[in-house]
């Protein structure tokens, strides 16, 4: 295969039943072609286990009967056909909470842009302890955006990254097909060269081909002791792992070279064939025997397995740019080791470092790496697993219509922050190093996306990757369990995983508002459906939630306002402690928006929380402790229980919901 992207058009074609255009950078998926999905019985021994889990994607979209700024929905006025207002919030912690405060100017002067420096306090600017309307503000809207089957909100339509040398999904089969070229013995696919930084873009210089011609290669191998790491024909020549080094070597053409793999059913090694051009020595000067100038390059460590470092030829003369957008998603990949980053790495080597990379067939770079199978772009963009209609800027739905976008109209809520009640010198824990608490990572694509029952057929090679026609499991949640935040080991403080936080304790109080403008009851009843939840469901706000932080219980109390007597009486409604419609309360509110949901979506069942989505939902928000179970750890890596694969079930078949 002579180019990446033909080589994945046919992986698509015969796994997924799918033809991708190699010529185009991207193909989006019709709402036909997409499976959104989830496979509903998972094997006992297939399951996989989180802390969190998603809400699934709706079928159809509940789009707003008006449109903010226009007719009755004008900004430039009260309008008496809809509601102006607050919800006071009263927000009591069911677990510690914890929200991150800033630092202040004297805090900054003294730490001087130290990195990792955080302040472990709760948010808490003038020294008042407070929940910022911020942060409730996007939880709610989320809230809203799933219970109102609006679009799906926020996401970084990027192409996210994937190493998958071994892996023994399909991803790993189809990375190799990718990478090496299978039938001439694993020959690279790859190319060589050295990155540099011109001005604010980044260009690879390719490394010159030795000889020139068909037998020639820009790439080598050369052996190195595992146990002294020495490099062959040296003494005492050592590459640290993620380094490189100028060396000079002599050519060679490449070749078949024997190599053994573990057969664990024959309890025998077997010998299979590699093609590549293997050096004898390097040197750190140039002489007779080795006049070629170029660089040597470890990888990663890998156990003991581990034997060969790369070498690549020097540069040529002329250069290949870079998209910004290969840039920003090589800057985005939070998976890959630090010690990695080519980028990093050219603040210190200014003059290049040495890379690897792949070409589209208009010459483009789409992915480059620091060593010979590096972690590569997926094809397709996360925004073509999502449902075109959810991305239909024509379209408003209810959440739109209430928060507002950034081109069009303003959001009518506003969130304000909620002050903790009553504060005492006993409201926080102790400064504690809590448990380590990483970011999400997408590339587990058996959890992030839909498995069908297809999929699960010939486990784990049938999985559906991020190159495949699957959706997005939907929205992310976090599971509700008893706070185990703390870490073991307090004086074992490692700076780039762990965090000092000191949260707000549980049984606490915090009071704050939400003011709203010309709301229609069905909006209103959106924003109190998703602030008041069943009796024993709870949000999730904060720092720590796989930890078990951040469950809180929100009871609203609604103030409407009578806009035309506030404006024909001087005192009316100052201050506004008594709503102005007691005949319209919470409940209405909420009935309304919930029968115009059940109409939309053509349910017939009474109750917004028996349709099944809304179970999923639920299964997510209720509060008791038979949550800390098995079913909601995170899997390990000692023993390694990702190496499989296993899918993460839907909500209610990891904790069915309680009778009622």
């Amino acid at each position: 295969m002579s180019d990446w992207k033909e080589a994945l058009a046919k992986i698509a074609k015969k796994n997924f039943g799918v033809t991708l255009d190699p010529n185009q950078h991207s193909t989006q998926m019709s709402q036909e072609d997409l499976q959104i999905n989830h496979i509903a019985h998972i094997p006992t021994g297939r399951q996989a286990t989180a802390p969190y889990n998603f809400v699934p994607l709706n079928n159809k979209i509940v789009i707003s009967k008006e449109i903010p700024g226009k007719g009755e929905c004008a900004f430039d006025r009260y309008h008496t056909s809809k509601y102006t207002g607050y919800i006071k919030l009263t927000i009591e912690t069911k677990t510690p909470l914890y929200i991150r405060d800033t630092l202040d100017g004297k805090e900054m002067l003294e730490y001087n842009g130290e990195k990792n420096r955080v302040n472990p306090d709760f948010f808490s600017p003038g020294k008042k302890v407070r929940i910022p309307g911020s942060s409730l503000r996007g939880m709610i809207r989320t809230m809203v955006e799933m219970l109102s089957f609006g679009k799906f909100g926020f996401f970084d339509d990027k192409r996210l990254c994937f190493r998958a040398v071994a892996d023994r999904s399909r991803l790993g089969s189809d990375y190799m097909d990718i990478m090496v070229d299978k039938k001439n013995n694993c020959f690279p696919n790859i190319k060589a060269g050295v990155l540099k930084k011109l001005n604010q873009s980044y260009v690879i210089y390719p490394s010159k081909t030795l000889p020139a011609g068909s037998k020639g290669t820009q790439i080598y191998r050369i052996n190195f002791d595992k146990t002294t790491k020495v490099v062959d024909g040296t003494t005492g020549f050592v590459v640290p792992d993620f380094e490189f080094r100028e060396i000079y070597f002599q050519p060679v053409i490449p070749s078949d070279h024997t190599h053994y793999r573990w057969d664990n059913y024959k309890k025998t090694n077997v010998p299979y064939k590699l093609r590549y051009a293997k050096l004898a020595s390097v040197s750190d000067k140039k002489d007779t025997s080795h006049p070629q100038k170029g660089f040597i390059v470890a990888s990663g460590e890998f156990g003991t397995k581990k034997h060969l470092h790369w070498v690549i030829n020097e540069p040529d003369n002329k250069c290949i740019s870079i998209d910004e957008n290969v840039i920003r998603e090589y800057k985005d990949d939070s998976s890959r080791d630090e010690r990695a980053d080519l980028l990093e790495k050219l603040k210190a080597y200014t003059s290049g470092v040495p890379c690897f990379y792949i070409l589209n067939d208009r010459k483009e770079v789409t992915s480059f790496g620091h060593t010979g199978m590096f972690r590569l772009a997926y094809e397709k963009k996360i925004s073509e697993h999502i449902p075109p209609e959810f991305q239909d800027g024509t379209k408003v739905d209810i959440t739109e219509a209430i928060f507002g976008n950034e081109k069009t109209f303003a959001g009518r809520v506003f969130f304000e922050d909620a002050f903790l009640q009553n504060p005492t010198d006993d409201d926080h824990e102790e400064i504690q190093i809590s448990k380590t608490l990483l970011g999400p990572k997408p590339t587990t694509f058996q959890h992030y996306l839909v498995q069908t029952e297809e999929n699960l057929n010939n486990h784990p090679r049938n999985l559906a990757h991020y190159n495949s026609s699957n959706a997005i499991r939907g929205n992310k949640l976090y599971w509700h369990k008893s706070a185990r935040w703390k870490k073991d080991n307090q004086g074992d403080f490692n700076p780039k995983i762990d965090t000092k936080m000191r949260p707000i304790k549980s049984g606490r109080t915090f009071v704050g508002n939400v003011r709203f403008e010309n709301l229609s009851d069905i909006e209103l009843g959106a924003l109190l459906f998703s602030l008041e939840l069943p009796g024993n469901c709870c949000h999730k706000l904060g720092m720590g939630k796989p930890i078990g932080l951040g469950s809180v219980k929100i009871t609203p109390t609604l103030m409407l306002s009578d806009r035309e007597t506030r404006y024909t009486d001087l005192f009316a409604e100052w201050p506004l402690t008594v709503s102005a419609f007691p005949n319209k309360d919470i409940a209405y509110f909420k009935k309304e928006f919930e029968k115009h949901i059940l109409n939309e979506i053509k349910e017939t069942k009474t109750k917004l929380w028996e349709v099944d989505r809304m179970k999923e939902l639920k299964s997510m928000l209720v509060f008791d402790t038979v949550r800390d179970d098995e079913k909601t750890r995170y899997m390990t890596i000692e023993p390694n229980e990702f190496r499989v694969r296993n899918i993460l079930p839907r909500p209610t078949v990891v904790h069915p919901l309680p009778a009622e």
